[in-house]
């Protein structure tokens, strides 16, 4: 039985597809998105799509680790850098890539679907992962501010971490449940209250006094 050819740009159209599927979850939901709308959105039959994925689930797996690569790529990339610690966080909280932004609008509905995954299944273990390396990353940041002098707070590194990143998620989910009418709160605010939260005494300025 001769093998059957893999189609041109074989990596170019499965990575057009995990597009495609993401942005179809940020509009819907990643329950109700179907294979026939990715097919549709891409340009392709739904037949020509079992090419690159055989069926949904396949294709979700492959939509978290896509998500899991470009969001801790980035911050590792960032955390590595020689930008000061300030800098640092002012790029991972705010975001700079439309594919970092569209990962980040997908990371909710993928922790609700998460809930029919058994505990060992690998797409679960990569999301917990992922959080535990995305919450690690954060905390050495504030650490190595607060050793620089650039971050002041009496509160544990740790514990910040998991503020930012709350507050990532939160204001991700918040943006999600509002209608495409309204527009979406800025990422930015969340920078706002941080560089008030970590700014050291000496930077801070005094309240006029009645």
């Amino acid at each position: 039985m001769a093998r059957k050819k893999i189609p041109e740009n074989y990596e170019k159209m499965r990575q057009g597809i995990i597009t495609a599927a993401i942005e179809l979850m940020v509009k819907g939901s990643i329950t109700d998105f179907s294979l026939t709308d990715v097919a549709e959105k891409v340009g392709l039959s739904k037949a020509a799509l079992y090419w690159y994925f055989p069926n949904k689930n396949a294709l979700i797996d492959q939509v978290v680790q896509n998500i899991y690569d470009t969001y801790i790529g980035y911050i590792e990339k960032i955390s590595s850098s020689d930008l000061s610690s300030y800098e640092k966080l002012r790029l991972i909280v705010l975001g700079e890539e439309d594919t970092l932004q569209a990962a980040l609008m997908c990371v909710f509905p993928i922790k609700f679907y998460l809930d029919s995954y058994s505990e060992s299944h690998a797409v679960k273990t990569l999301v917990k992962n992922g959080y535990e390396r995305y919450n690690s990353l954060i905390t050495a940041l504030l650490e190595e501010g607060l050793h620089s002098g650039e971050f002041h707070s009496d509160l544990p590194a740790g514990e910040l971490s998991k503020f930012i990143t709350g507050a990532i998620d939160g204001l991700a989910f918040q943006n999600l449940l509002v209608s495409s009418e309204k527009p979406e709160v800025s990422r930015a605010i969340i920078f706002s209250v941080l560089d008030q939260l970590l700014k050291p005494p000496s930077t801070r300025k005094e309240e006029p006094n009645d």
